[in-house]
Parts: structure tokens; C-alpha cells; sequence
């Protein structure tokens, strides 16, 4: 197997401290020490770090692009929107950074901020279509003027439970146990509308009720 080009492991090596340091704190000296390169080598790829947060914000939106594209082969099986789930979990995982340092990314490159917004309404708008499925299928029971607040809440707890946790722990690095938790608090918004055919499955050993720890990190 070849060896990961050059940039590819500049992009692998930021993602990775970004994930646990934070942009702000992470530089590009750093950064080259990491790869194993100088710096001089590291401005032939990315002349400054908003290039490389945007070449990673590029990535992050085209995973989420392709997951929010995605629709359910099968509505009537529940495994497959826990699937779904599953795959926004594992992307905002893998680029955490982006979501926790949100206000850093847009101060240092503001042109994010206008494509952050476009992808957030591309993906609510996926959200609503896939829920339809499962509420067209029966899994759930939404009234229609609770459908928008279910959804609202879910993007809400999904974009920011990586906040709020890491206040909670006292800037201390989250794990992919931690995943399971906020994987868990976006079920736990589904918990009032779920059939009992969707409740027992989830309740039931065999269900992949929130194990997700296989996830990149």
C-alpha cells in the first residue's frame, strides 16, 4: 500500500489536533512537527491556516452532503433509520472541531459562515424528508404541529452536545464512549413518539441501541 501523500497526512495530522486541541490553539509549526516535515513544506500545500481549515470544512460538508443525500431502501425497518443516525453521528465525530470551534472557524475564515448556513437548512431539509419516511411507515406518531419542534430539537442536541459535555468536563478530551452518550440524548428526543414495535426493538438486547464506538476517531 502507498504511503499517504504528503498533504493528505498535513490534512489527517490537523484534523486530528484541531479534534483535541482546539484551531485556536494549534499551529502551524505544530503542525509540521507532527508530519514530520518543516514548515517551509507545510506553506507549499497550505499558505496559511485558514486554507487548511477550509480544505477540512470542505471534507466535513461533502461527508455530511453525501449521508443527508441518503434515503431509507426500507422505512418499515427501524435499524435503518438508527442507521441514518448513526452516519451523522460517526461524520460529526470526525470532524468535531468543527461544531465545538464554530465561532473560531468563521473569525478566521468568515466565508465558512455562509456555507455552514447553506449546509445546516440542506440538512434539515433531509432530516424532515427521512422522518416523513418513518412516520409514513408508522415507527413514529408526530403530530404535525410537532414535527417541527422534533426536528429543530434534534439538530440542536446533535450539533451541541460536544459543547456542552466538554464544559461539563472541564476542557478534559472526549472519547468515543462520550459519542454513545450524545448519541443516546438525540434517541431520548424520539422516546414520547416511538410505536411499540420501535420501542420494544430498541429496548432489546440485540438492538444497536446507541453503540457506535466503532466510529473514526
Amino acid at each position: 500500500m502507498a504511503a499517504p501523500k504528503t498533504r493528505d497526512r498535513v490534512l489527517e495530522s490537523s484534523l486530528e489536533l484541531f479534534n483535541v486541541r482546539g484551531v485556536s490553539s494549534v499551529t502551524t509549526a505544530e503542525i509540521a512537527r507532527t508530519v514530520g516535515i518543516n514548515e517551509g513544506n507545510l506553506y507549499y500545500y497550505f499558505q496559511k491556516k485558514e486554507q487548511l481549515v477550509t480544505a477540512l470544512f470542505d471534507a466535513f460538508e461533502a461527508e455530511i452532503r453525501v449521508t443527508a443525500a441518503g434515503d431509507l431502501a426500507d422505512p418499515t425497518n427501524p435499524a435503518e433509520y438508527i442507521g441514518y443516525l448513526r452516519g451523522w453521528f460517526a461524520t460529526a465525530w470526525r470532524y468535531r472541531f468543527v461544531q465545538r470551534d464554530s465561532a473560531a472557524l468563521f473569525e478566521m475564515a468568515p466565508a465558512l459562515r455562509e456555507r455552514a448556513a447553506a449546509m445546516i437548512a440542506d440538512a434539515e431539509a433531509a432530516s424532515r424528508r427521512v422522518l416523513g419516511q418513518v412516520i409514513e411507515a408508522g415507527l413514529l406518531t408526530v403530530e404535525p404541529d410537532m414535527l417541527e419542534p422534533l426536528l429543530a430539537n434534534v439538530w440542536i442536541v446533535s450539533s451541541h452536545w460536544i459543547d456542552h459535555l466538554a464544559l461539563r468536563r472541564h476542557g478534559r478530551e472526549l472519547g468515543p464512549a462520550d459519542l454513545d452518550w450524545g448519541f443516546r440524548q438525540v434517541l431520548a428526543l424520539f422516546l414520547p413518539y416511538l410505536s411499540e414495535e420501535l420501542r420494544g426493538w430498541m429496548s432489546s438486547p440485540a438492538a444497536p441501541f446507541a453503540s457506535i464506538s466503532e466510529a473514526r476517531v
